[in-house]
């Protein structure tokens, strides 16, 4: 292979994969394949056909986490393994994490159970906002909300599904509700708006509830909003309240996996930990 040498990096999500290359000043190149996961042998043909054309990205590693199911995590591996000839470096949840003053504490009560893509979005968090207490807010497939404190410690959050899962809940549990494509508004006066208002409403709902939770144990946080719906939450987020101001992130995951494997290849004390 012929160019500068690259990283692949790959978050294999439960309903999308994405992947990205580590450019060659140590940065994150755009992000790619964000579609939803089909079979397991589709996805790797569709993955190897993505980069066959790649040769010249003189792959040297590749990087990834997923929460997807085993058989497609498999069939990511095989599409790197067949095209750029390396095998893919799975990272899996941590107890703590620290590199290049990132320092990040794993907080719940069992911390291998946390979700291997909420703590690589929150490592990427405390490090676009280091010592500031957070909330992180991630909108896919199930909404996730996380908070952790200006020292540096995950302390919690919750999960619920997310606003697709919630609109097809609705389609699939009744007799005559649609998949519904209205607006928010206060007082809905039609289905469409209805059922809009009542998904996006609840995602809302939990995320506020949890903010104010979360100030009364750990100060006002920044709220860092993700995930592919994001950008639909966050024009309403305490709209009328005194919550705090928004930022809107995109390919936490991915970030967050760039920042463990240069840990790895550092050879930090806290990079496997």
């Amino acid at each position: 292979m012929t160019g500068p040498a690259h990283w692949l990096l790959l978050d294999a999500g439960n309903s999308a994969r994405k992947w990205a290359l580590m450019t060659a000043d140590g940065r994150l190149g755009p992000a790619h394949g964000a579609t939803r996961n089909g079979p397991p042998a589709q996805m790797a043909a569709a993955l190897a056909q993505e980069w066959s054309g790649h040769a010249d990205w003189a792959v040297q590693a590749a990087y990834g986490c997923g929460v997807a199911a085993p058989a497609l995590l498999q069939a990511v591996a095989q599409a790197a393994e067949r095209t750029f000839g390396v095998g893919v470096h799975w990272f899996a949840t941590q107890r703590c994490f620290e590199h290049g003053g990132v320092a990040l504490r794993n907080g719940y009560r069992d911390p291998m159970q946390l979700g291997v893509d909420r703590w690589h979005t929150l490592i990427a968090a405390r490090a676009s906002y280091p010592d500031r207490p957070l909330v992180v807010a991630t909108a896919g497939t199930a909404t996730t909300v996380d908070g952790v404190s200006a020292d540096g410690c995950f302390v919690g959050g919750v999960i619920a599904p997310g606003v697709r899962l919630m609109f097809e809940s609705l389609a699939r549990g009744t007799a005559n509700l649609p998949i519904a494509a209205g607006t928010l508004a206060v007082l809905p006066d039609n289905t469409d708006d209805a059922i809009c208002s009542g998904v996006l409403g609840s995602q809302l709902g939990l995320i506020e509830r949890f903010v104010r939770g979360f100030e009364r144990e750990h100060g006002a946080p920044l709220l860092v909003l993700a995930g592919g719906f994001a950008p639909q939450l966050a024009p309403h987020v305490g709209a009328g309240t005194s919550l705090p101001n928004v930022a809107l992130e995109d390919n936490l995951v991915l970030r967050g996996i760039l920042l463990r494997a240069q840990a790895l290849a550092a050879g930090g004390a806290q990079a496997q930990r």
